[in-house]
């Protein structure tokens, strides 16, 4: 299947899925206006084990690339790294005739994509997705980031690939935890804009997806599904001033979940667990701000545990998780501002919420306690 992801002229992404995507990337390359005089694969030390072989054994053309590798995780976002790769692409003698090919995921595709769109005021570039979460949403919209320091996303650029392919036969490297973090962001999608996916997420629910892998005709589906919204919810609105911020549901109070994790070091959670977390206080705020029924907070609950293991916090942790929503992107003045739910599939953004209605919902949250 192909979707085109249109955010202006000259600014259309064209996303490729299904059995014959390698051979899409084949004719892709070969189509190119002006052949890149370099070719450069952007990987980490696992997905380079896992999944560059894959993808140079169907195309053939990129056994020529040269591959600039970066450690794995999230830490590795950064300026630190965004500069040692743009000395490494100068070195090598990249030019903006260049293409650099994200090959990872979510990581891979935030930082390359902004590695590329700031390197010689940008480069040409696409994402191969090979995480779940990747798939379904950080490869997906052109947004580029790094962090800044503990502050996650906080500089980037809004710049589309050329194109994106999505092999979901990667799926099949991934551990039920990589897993996990991809189907949040899927059940994020279906909260915020389509109540019939939210209906078939309720019927498949992820542990049976987890039985049957890897059974790619049911991922490929839902991932299909949810791109093609968010395709249709980004193109509206490419910068995120009014609509495409529904897309943030679950994630002000997720990225500091998040972020304590990592500052810590203490079972550092993933993107996606913790937007899962996050998604149970913001429905619970959704309940006093903007009139969500209690029931369907309730069901949200119920779709995240017992899959999502729940993350213990003190009175510290919640201090420094209010600390660290004082820096989201989304504030407005001294206010944090939230994209909340009215109801599954129906989703409002900019509801602004004082400090002791955010501490309010993530109390809620540690009453949950197993």
């Amino acid at each position: 299947m192909q979707l085109t992801l249109n955010t202006g002229p000259g600014k259309a992404a064209r996303i490729f899925t299904g059995s014959a995507v390698f051979q899409e990337l084949n004719i892709f390359l070969g189509n190119l206006s002006s052949g890149p005089d370099s070719v450069f694969i952007l990987t980490d030390k696992q997905t380079r084990s896992c999944c560059l072989d894959v993808l140079t054994s169907a195309v053939p053309s990129l056994s020529a690339a040269e591959i600039l590798e970066i450690p794995e995780g999230e830490k590795n976002k950064s300026l630190k790294s965004a500069e040692h790769l743009w000395k490494v692409l100068a070195g090598r003698g990249a030019s903006r005739c260049s293409l650099l090919i994200n090959l990872g995921g979510g990581v891979i595709t935030d930082l390359g994509g902004f590695v590329a769109s700031t390197f010689n005021r940008g480069i040409r570039f696409i994402h191969i997705p090979t995480s779940l979460l990747g798939m379904v949403d950080a490869s997906v919209g052109g947004k580029t980031c790094i962090n800044l320091g503990d502050i996650k996303n906080q500089i980037g650029t809004f710049q589309n690939p050329d194109a994106i392919f999505i092999h979901t036969g990667f799926l099949e490297s991934l551990d039920s935890y990589g897993l996990l973090s991809g189907f949040a962001e899927i059940i994020k999608i279906a909260l915020v804009a389509d109540i019939h996916l939210w209906k078939k997420l309720d019927s498949v629910r992820l542990q049976n997806l987890l039985k049957m892998q890897p059974d790619r005709e049911i991922w490929e589906d839902l991932i299909s599904e949810s791109v093609a919204i968010k395709c249709h919810i980004v193109e509206q609105d490419f910068r995120e001033k009014n609509l495409r911020e529904i897309l943030n549901f679950g994630h002000t109070i997720g990225h500091a979940f998040e972020s304590l994790s990592l500052q810590t070091n203490r079972n550092p959670l993933s993107h996606g667990h913790s937007v899962a977390l996050g998604m149970i206080c913001e429905s619970h705020l959704s309940v006093e701000k903007s009139g969500l029924d209690p029931g369907d907070r309730d069901a949200v609950i119920r779709m995240i545990f017992p899959d999502y293991d729940y993350y213990p916090l003190s009175s510290k942790d919640l201090d420094f998780m209010m600390e660290f929503i004082g820096y989201d992107k989304k504030r407005k003045g001294s206010e944090a501002c939230f994209s909340l739910l009215r109801s599954p599939g129906n989703a409002i953004s900019g509801v602004r919420c004082k400090p002791d209605e955010i501490i309010e919902s993530i109390d809620f949250y540690r009453t949950l306690e197993r």
